[in-house]
């Protein structure tokens, strides 16, 4: 397969040499010939003028031409290869002179005087061995001090100018076949090297390719060029970058699902077994102990099938108008109790911001916001809910208002920006969240949330130190 790419690259760039070739051939035949014949034309036309000027030249009033002007006109006609036949004014042939390819001399038909010239002299035609079917006739006036002393017929053989053109024709095609194939020949040759260089980071990204179906997700391939190909290897080592950190969050993942339900599981089991061996009393307060472990299983589950609602898209939202600062309020109130145990304060700044949402869904989003802040905000520190309305930094909201907006901020180390774009996706987990209760399923519910409401959610690291999370909704009057 890798071979037969770079024969078929050599083979096309030979069919396109030779193709070049035959195009750049078709248009020198037709354009070139009629130039060429145009040329042949143009070459015969200035053979007869030359003839013709030698006629007028040697012309002497009254008696005509003399010997040694038809010893003149017969060199002229010998050098351009025609015959001259030479008239009076009243149609009566004088002489007549052949070239040397026609007939082999001057003929002796005429005495070379226009008053020794008979009427019935031979036509020039006739006086040669060939036919007129096989003579190109050109007729012209002969003019001496401006008065026409006679006309001159000159003829040429056609066959001469068949010849001329086949033999331009002939030499012409030679030298194209001979360019087509050094040109096809250049062209394979070059094309062997330039699909070398092309073939060959495809060659090696087809063998990391399979190094990564194989499983092996740490081969990475290196960009020769900024290129396409260069780009290729780039979005493949992005590709596998991608498919090994996926790799590793499955694996954290079990590992946090693992302990998730171990941990819970296990103190239920130890205390139901103290129960039943009478090691603890059925108490409420060690009853309560069971209903907080259960309680966790349960949240668990709902995040997972929370998580699976909104990646089939079968989530339920109800659109209606609400104040968002009461849903901020609530959320506070609820958290505050939890705040506290930890000694983290949590304060609110709510302004009125009137949205179309789900009261219970938007309650949902804060309080995983809340409960992100919480984890990663140390004992006294501090935590912000702040709700908003107006245009803020992101500008007007997809339906052409303003954004009401919930923040929530807090005073933890922040986030670091090797995790900022993969701080919503599910089952992500930084490294500073390792150890700590939870999957990674809070953000990417809040974002699925936030998005099936028309709205988005974006994390940013504060200067001031801590993460801010920023929910924005479509404002309505």
């Amino acid at each position: 397969m890798k071979r037969g790419l770079r024969l078929r690259l050599a083979l096309t760039h030979a069919f396109v040499a030779l193709l070049a070739i035959a195009v750049v051939a078709a248009i020198v035949f037709v354009a070139g010939g009629r130039r060429f014949d145009s040329y042949l034309s143009e070459v015969q036309r200035s053979r007869n003028e030359a003839v013709v000027n030698i006629l007028t030249q040697t012309y002497k009033a009254p008696d005509g031409w003399d010997a040694a002007a038809i010893y003149a006109l017969s060199q002229i006609a010998g050098l351009n290869n025609v015959d001259v036949a030479v008239y009076s004014p009243r149609g009566q042939l004088l002489f007549t002179v052949q070239g040397r390819h026609l007939g082999g001399g001057m003929m002796g038909g005429g005495n070379g005087m226009m008053g020794g010239a008979t009427s019935g002299a031979t036509p020039a035609p006739q006086a040669t061995s060939l036919s007129r079917d096989q003579l190109e006739v050109q007729s012209y006036p002969v003019v001496a001090d401006g008065q026409k002393v006679g006309t001159a017929e000159v003829y040429a053989l056609r066959n001469a100018r068949a010849a001329a053109e086949s033999a331009y024709q002939t030499a012409l095609t030679r030298n194209l076949v001979i360019a087509a194939l050094v040109a096809a020949v250049f062209a394979f040759l070059i094309s062997l090297f330039v699909s070398r260089r092309i073939t060959g980071p495809l060659e090696e990204l087809t063998d990391a390719a399979e190094d990564v179906a194989g499983g092996n997700l740490a081969v990475r391939v290196s960009p020769r060029a900024d290129d396409e190909v260069g780009a290729l290897a780039a979005a493949f080592n992005a590709m596998a970058d991608r498919l090994a950190r996926d790799e590793q969050w499955r694996r954290d993942m079990t590992a946090d699902l693992s302990h998730e339900l171990r941990t819970p599981l296990a103190t239920i089991q130890s205390r139901i077994e103290a129960l039943e061996d009478g090691v603890l009393p059925a108490t409420p307060e060690n009853l309560r102990v069971i209903g907080v472990e259960v309680e966790r299983l349960g949240r668990l589950l709902g995040a997972l099938r929370s998580l699976n609602e909104l990646e089939s898209e079968d989530v339920s939202v109800e659109h209606e108008k609400l104040d968002l600062a009461d849903v901020g309020r609530d959320a506070v109130a609820r958290a505050e109790t939890v705040y506290a145990a930890k000694g983290v304060a949590l304060d609110g700044d709510l302004a009125p911001a009137t949205v179309k949402g789900d009261r219970e869904r938007l309650l949902q989003v804060a309080a995983n916001l809340l409960d992100n802040a919480l984890k990663f905000t140390p004992e006294g520190g501090r935590a912000v809910l702040a709700v908003a309305s107006g245009d803020g930094p992101a500008g007007a909201s997809a339906s052409g208002g303003p954004w009401a907006t919930l923040t929530v901020a807090d005073s933890g180390p922040g986030i670091d920006p090797i995790d900022l774009p993969f701080i919503f996706d599910r089952f992500y987990r930084s490294q500073a969240a390792r150890g700590t209760q939870g999957v990674g399923l809070g953000l990417a519910i809040a974002r699925g949330l936030v998005e099936a409401q028309g709205g988005v959610i974006e994390a940013a690291d504060r200067p001031e130190g801590g993460a801010e999370f920023t929910v924005r909704l479509p404002a309505v009057g």
